[in-house]
């Protein structure tokens, strides 16, 4: 809370004026405001973003949710006593009310000439610089009404999402469904392959689960006679966390009775055509690809359609209908040396199919492709081929390496289902926890008579999230859930008291600080790391006091660790202190080498009491002085010790071009100075080529990220 602030909310009541008022009359929003003729009367209502005092005239600018306008106040409109007060009392921030007429200014700016003004809300916070505050990532998920407030990109993101929505609400009800209403609170945790959360109802004394899915009440509702269904809603699954997986998350399920799931196919390709229409006015799509560069996709006409015996087999020259059990699939994997993120020893046939098909097909397919003819393991309430009844009636579609839809004809023999059901069981009971439960209630609802149905269901998260080219569900979920501020610093201060200044790392880490999960088995493997992300602000104020000739250098590291976190599953805002803060000394040691990394550097993070953790991980990309005692032993010290090299190369590459502008730079261009080992002769090359070997990652690949992530700074830069 800033005190002034807090003057200036008691100077308004002192002359009888509330700083939270209850409401105010606006007749329009900002963009529908802009658009009025000259001299229309109008009273807006928004947030202060810009604010420009130029003696008898101020110039302001509002923000609401359509966007922005210009306001202007002048001491002869408003009155002297009026225009005294408002230039006494106004912060950025502050959300003000104002009457007046619209007019343009010479430049040809639409402005509103102020007549009255209000106070609504005085802030008593100042709103972050862009770059010290909603820049970080975590502190955009944390606090998501900074991002909006600072970011109209994230604006438009979340209305988007809100507009997506509404379409999916309004092309189901000209299609003649009807939206049901779903338990959250369930007895078993039915209609999807996933472990579920449990809690306990108090006044009932019984354990339940938080629902998996929208499915099994679905299907009672068409045996209570409804005929098309749909729900909209939260699922839970407790499992890992990932770019691409949250445990809570948004599915949009449907229930069509007398179909089956060709056309759900048919259907699923009219239903995105005519919501991508009237979402974003096109079918063609921009998503990000596996390298992270956009790449158009069309969801016109129809789409591919490969079954998954035929994906795998193609990808991995696995035939999985001759893996009679999993074991025999196992032992296939072993000689095709194909390794899974997950424990495989646990694992029913089923669920190891389907790991599989995530590890060799998935990530490969871009395009908008049905996935069907899944084995009857891995499909407990989808209904049997009649062809082949080791298969199921069943599609996914996939699009960008992520599964957008799930659908099938649905199982409706209530005998079939129990003899499932009762298989999932032997799973679950070797270990196999991602099984399906019995559900003896849903049985018994089949047995009075399900019609011939096929069901549906969309990950809306991930979809959103490929409309708005984000590779991370976060980044479309309004308040994703986060480990609390206080049980993070509480980490660090147990850290702290077990490492006064050199942390040992033959002693454990604590699990309990470690907040990401990794992408990559070589990250995977690994030592769990120690968070220092909320050090930012303190990281920015270092760089300020400490760093002259190297901002450029600190800042443009930070960057390119941030994005490589993001690659490699670690902690953004972690990777990007570490890369900020790692040559924070250089300054003050008149290129001394043997001094780098020292008692210089200790002393500036013990200000801001750094952990232990930190100046460890920063000595260690100085391998040469520090390698014995700091290896690069997890994947943060080894991006850092091969992306130092790199930043300051790229700069130096960029200041030789005329424009000496980053944009104008090349990954080709960067490759070739390389070659010359005349130009920037102090760089490393050796180090920068490392990245193939300690990351796993080709050159070309991490130089781009590393150019891209610099690219998207250059202002910051000064490139």
């Amino acid at each position: 809370m800033d005190p002034l602030r807090l003057k200036k909310a008691d100077l308004l009541r002192s002359k009888k004026r509330n700083p939270y008022a209850a409401k105010f009359e606006r007749t329009h929003m900002m963009e529908e405001a802009k658009g009025l003729k000259e001299k229309a009367k109008a009273s807006l209502a928004g947030r202060i973003v810009l604010f420009r005092d130029m003696g008898k005239l101020t110039f302001a600018t509002l923000q609401d949710q359509s966007g922005r306008m210009q306001i202007a106040f002048r001491e002869e409109e408003v009155g002297k006593d009026e225009y005294a007060l408002m230039l006494e009392t106004m912060d950025l921030g502050d959300i003000i009310g104002v009457s007046g007429e619209r007019f343009t200014t010479q430049k040809g700016e639409p402005t509103l000439l102020v007549k009255k003004w209000t106070m609504l809300t005085k802030t008593l916070r100042q709103p972050p610089e862009k770059w010290h505050g909603i820049a970080d990532r975590e502190t955009a998920y944390r606090q998501r009404y900074l991002d909006m407030m600072s970011n109209r990109e994230t604006m438009d993101r979340f209305l988007l999402r809100s507009h997506f929505i509404k379409a999916l609400r309004e092309f189901y009800w000209a299609q003649g469904f009807i939206e049901v209403d779903l338990p959250v609170l369930v007895n078993s945790a039915s209609g999807a392959l996933a472990t579920p959360f449990r809690t306990h109802h108090e006044a009932l004394d019984l354990d339940v689960f938080l629902r998996i899915a929208l499915e099994t009440h679905q299907k009672e509702a068409l045996v209570g006679g409804l005929d098309r269904t749909f729900s909209i809603g939260p699922v839970f699954r407790n499992e890992g966390m990932d770019p691409s997986h949250l445990q809570e998350f948004t599915m949009c399920e449907h229930y069509a009775s007398y179909w089956d799931f060709q056309d759900n196919i048919k259907f699923t390709e009219m239903m995105l055509r005519e919501v991508l229409k009237t979402v974003i006015g096109s079918t063609k799509v921009k998503i990000p690809g596996r390298d992270g560069a956009l790449i158009e996709v069309d969801f016109s006409g129809s789409w591919d359609v490969i079954s998954l015996k035929d994906a795998i087999k193609r990808d991995c020259g696995i035939d999985i209908d001759a893996a009679k059990t999993a074991d025999d699939l196992r032992a296939l994997m072993k000689a095709k040396k194909i390794e899974l993120e997950v424990d495989v020893k646990t694992l029913g046939r089923g669920n190891l199919i389907d790991q599989l098909y995530k590890k060799v097909s998935r990530p490969k397919i871009l395009k908008p492709t049905f996935i069907t003819n899944h084995p009857i393991d891995l499909s407990p309430l989808a209904r049997r081929n009649d062809e082949n009844p080791e298969i199921t009636d069943r599609f996914q579609l996939v699009v960008g390496g992520w599964e957008i839809v799930n659908a099938y004809s649905e199982l409706v023999d209530p005998v079939d289902q129990r003899s499932r059901f009762e298989e999932q069981n032997k799973a679950k009971a070797q270990g196999d926890h991602e099984a399906h439960g019995k559900d003896e209630e849903f049985v018994t609802a089949l047995e009075y008579g399900c019609p011939p149905c096929s069901g549906w269901g969309m990950g809306v998260d991930r979809m959103v999230a490929l409309l708005t080219q984000q590779e991370n569900l976060r980044d479309v979920v309004l308040f994703p859930l986060m480990k609390p501020l206080e049980r993070m610093e509480r980490n660090q201060t147990m850290e702290g008291k077990k490492k006064n200044s050199h942390p040992s790392h033959d002693e454990p880490q604590d699990s309990a600080s470690f907040d990401s999960f990794a992408s990559s088995a070589s990250f995977a493997s690994l030592p769990e790391h120690s968070q220092y992300g909320h050090l930012l602000p303190q990281a920015h104020s270092l760089i300020e006091t400490h760093a002259v000739q190297t901002k450029a250098h600190l800042l443009a590291t930070g960057e390119a660790m941030a994005m490589l976190a993001k690659k490699f599953g670690g902690d953004e805002q972690t990777w990007r202190v570490a890369g900020m803060l790692h040559d924070l000394d250089w300054d003050h040691l008149e290129k001394d080498w043997e001094k780098h990394c020292g008692t210089t550097l200790e002393q500036m993070l013990e200000t801001i009491k750094a952990p232990g953790e930190l100046l460890a991980d920063i000595r260690s990309h100085y391998a040469s002085m520090y390698g014995e005692k700091y290896p690069l032993d997890s994947m943060l010290r080894k991006c850092l010790y091969c992306v130092d090299e790199l930043t300051g190369f790229i700069i130096a590459v960029t200041l030789v071009r005329p424009s000496k502008k980053i944009a104008d730079v090349e990954v080709s261009s960067i490759k070739k100075k390389m070659k010359d080992k005349g130009f920037a002769a102090q760089v490393d090359r050796e180090q920068i080529k490392k990245c193939e070997e300690l990351l796993k990652v080709p050159l070309d690949e991490f130089i781009q990220i590393t150019l891209k992530a610099m690219q998207g700074i250059a202002s910051d830069l000064g490139l």
